[in-house]
C-alpha cells in the first residue's frame, strides 16, 4: 500500500545492512508518515541527515527516542502498548542482528577477570596508533571538508594525548597514564562514536582520551562502562585504553549504589553482575526499562508500565506506583510525571500503602541526580531546576535557568547539558546559577555521581517485601 507523505526530498527504500534493521526502518516509516525529516528534525531535536538515516535503516533509532515517537503518535492507549511492544521487539531483534564491530581496546583479561568464558571472540585489532591514515577529499569543497575535520580534531586533542584518529591500544607515550583528579566525573563519546573522553574539571581544552570507539555511557559508583560497536558492554579499567567486556548486549543497563544491573536484550529478565568477569545472576523477571540511584533499583513493567523496586532479594520486588510518562531518582526522592505529563508526583516510602504526592507542574522530561530534579518545560525548549517554596515537599515550583539541550545529565553540585545540536557541552551550577563551556562537540554524555558523601539518610520506613517480579 503506497504511503503518501508530504513535499520534501524522497524519502527512498530501506537500505539496512540485515532484514531485522530494514523491518524497523519500516515501522518507523510508517509511524512517522505525516512528518518530513525537517519537521522530525525540529520537533525531536535529532539532524535531519540521521532521520534519513533512521527511516532507511541505515543506522539504529536509539530505543528511547522510538518510545517517544510511539507515545507521540498513536493516541489510542490500546493501540500504543502493542506499538510500545511491537518497537521494543523491532529494536532487540535490529540490535541483535547488527554486524559486529567492536572496536573498544579489549586487553588480554587478568586471571582474577577471567572467571566465566567470553560471551563472544575478541574484537579485531584496529590500526596500531601512530599509523597513517589516508584522507581523500573530492569536489568543490575540499577546503571545507578539510577545515571541519581540522576543528574537529583540535577541540578533541589533548596535548597529552594522540587524536581521535589514531587507533586503539596501549595508552601513548608521555603523560596518557596520569591519574586524573579525584574530583573528574563527566564523560563523554565524540562525534560518531570516535573516542571515549574524560574531562578533568578544569576547562574546555581539559580532556582526556581514555578509550575507542563506543555507542553509550553509563558511569556510578559501580564504575565507568561502555557499550562497544558490538552492543557488548565494557568495564573501564581506570588506565586509558584499558577496557574489558563483562556482559552481552541487553536492552538496559542501570547503577545503583555499587551494583550494576542489565535488562535482558529480549527484556524477559534482569541481572545483577557479581563485579567480577562475565559472571551475571538474574534477580528478575521481564521488564522495560530500569532506573537506578542512591535509592536502589527500580524496574518498570513490561506489560502495563507500573513500577517496581528491588528489595535486595532475586526475584522480591515492591509495587511503588502506577504506570508514568517518565521517572527521576535524586539524591532523595523518587518522582514521576504522570502519563499526560501535566504534573510531576513525589513517591513517599510509607506504610501501609504506596503514596504519591503532588510536587511541581507540567513537565516534558524529568532529569535527576544529587544535585536534584531538573525537567524540560512541556515544549521542550526550556530547562528548569526543581526549586523548594519552603519545608513542604508539596510547595516546589519550577526555575527556569536555561536553553533544554539533546541530553541533560546531573552531577554533584552542577547539571551537564549537551545542546541541541551537539556541538557543545555547557555546565550549570547550583551555587552559582551561572554558566560555562566546558567541552564540545559530542556524542553522548554520562556523569559519575557523588561518592560516599552523597549516602542519602532514609525517610519513613520500608515497606515489607513481596514476591512480585515486575
Amino acid at each position: 500500500m503506497p504511503v503518501n507523505r508530504r513535499a520534501g526530498r524522497p524519502q527512498g527504500g530501506p537500505k539496512g545492512s540485515t532484514n531485522e534493521a530494514n523491518a524497523l526502518a519500516e515501522f518507523l516509516l510508517t509511524l512517522t508518515r505525516e512528518m518530513t525529516v525537517r519537521e522530525l528534525a525540529g520537533r525531536y531535536h535529532v539532524g535531519k541527515t540521521l532521520w534519513g538515516e533512521y527511516r532507511t535503516g541505515q543506522k539504529i533509532i536509539p530505543l528511547e527516542l522510538l518510545r517517544r515517537l510511539v507515545r507521540d503518535h498513536t493516541p489510542d492507549e490500546r493501540t500504543r502498548e502493542t506499538r510500545l511492544e511491537t518497537a521494543a521487539r523491532l529494536h532487540a531483534a535490529a540490535l541483535e542482528g547488527a554486524p559486529h564491530a567492536p572496536s573498544i581496546t579489549e586487553p588480554a583479561p587478568a586471571p582474577d577477570l577471567a572467571m566465566a568464558p567470553e560471551p563472544a571472540a575478541a574484537p579485531e585489532p584496529a590500526p596500531a596508533a601512530g599509523g597513517r591514515r589516508r584522507l581523500t577529499l573530492i569536489g568543490g569543497g575540499t577546503a571545507i571538508a578539510l577545515l571541519a575535520l581540522l576543528i574537529l580534531l583540535l577541540v578533541w586533542r589533548p596535548a597529552n594525548v594522540a587524536g581521535i584518529a589514531d587507533g586503539p591500544g596501549t595508552p601513548d607515550a608521555g603523560g596518557a597514564t596520569a591519574v586524573l583528579p579525584a574530583s573528574t566525573e563527566v564523560f563523554t563519546i565524540a562525534p560518531g562514536g570516535r573516542g571515549i573522553f574524560q574531562w578533568d574539571g578544569e576547562n574546555a581544552a581539559g580532556w582526556t582520551k581514555i578509550g575507542d570507539s563506543a555507542r553509550q555511557l553509563w558511569a556510578g559508583s559501580a564504575g565507568l562502562f561502555a557499550t562497544g560497536m558490538d552492543n557488548r558492554l565494557y568495564l573501564y579499567e581506570g588506565r586509558p585504553g584499558r577496557w574489558h567486556p563483562i556482559s552481552e548486549p541487553g536492552a538496559d543497563f542501570a547503577i545503583a549504589g555499587s551494583h550494576l544491573y542489565r535488562l535482558a536484550a529480549d527484556r524477559q529478565s534482569i541481572h545483577i553482575w557479581n563485579g567480577r568477569g562475565t559472571s551475571w545472576m538474574r534477580i528478575g523477571g521481564s521488564a522495560a526499562r530500569l532506573y537506578g540511584g542512591e535509592l536502589g533499583l527500580f524496574a518498570i513493567a513490561l506489560k502495563d508500565g507500573s513500577i517496581f523496586r528491588y528489595t535486595g532479594r532475586p526475584d522480591q520486588w515492591t509495587f511503588t506506583g502506577s504506570a508514568g510518562a517518565t521517572f527521576a531518582l535524586t539524591g532523595k526522592h523518587l518522582y514521576g510525571l504522570i502519563p499526560n505529563r501535566t504534573a510531576v508526583t513525589l513517591w513517599l516510602d510509607e506504610q501501609p500503602r504506596v503514596a504519591w504526592i503532588h510536587a511541581a507542574g507540567p513537565a516534558g522530561d524529568l532529569y535527576g541526580g544529587i544535585a536534584g530534579l531538573f525537567s524540560t518545560d512541556p515544549a521542550q525548549e526550556r530547562l528548569r531546576v526543581l526549586m523548594a517554596l519552603g519545608t513542604d515537599p508539596a510547595n516546589q515550583s519550577w526555575q527556569d535557568i536555561g536553553p533544554a539541550g539533546a541530553e541533560v545529565r546531573v552531577g554533584r553540585r552542577d547539571v551537564y547539558v549537551l545542546s541541541k545540536d551537539r556541538s557543545e557541552i555547557l555546565c550549570w551550577s547550583r551555587d552559582t546559577g551561572t554558566w560555562r563551556r566546558i567541552g564540545g562537540p559530542a556524542q553522548t554524555l554520562a556523569v559519575r555521581p557523588t561518592p560516599s558523601t552523597s549516602t542519602i539518610p532514609e525517610s519513613g520506613t520500608r515497606q515489607p517485601s513481596r514476591s512480585v517480579q515486575p
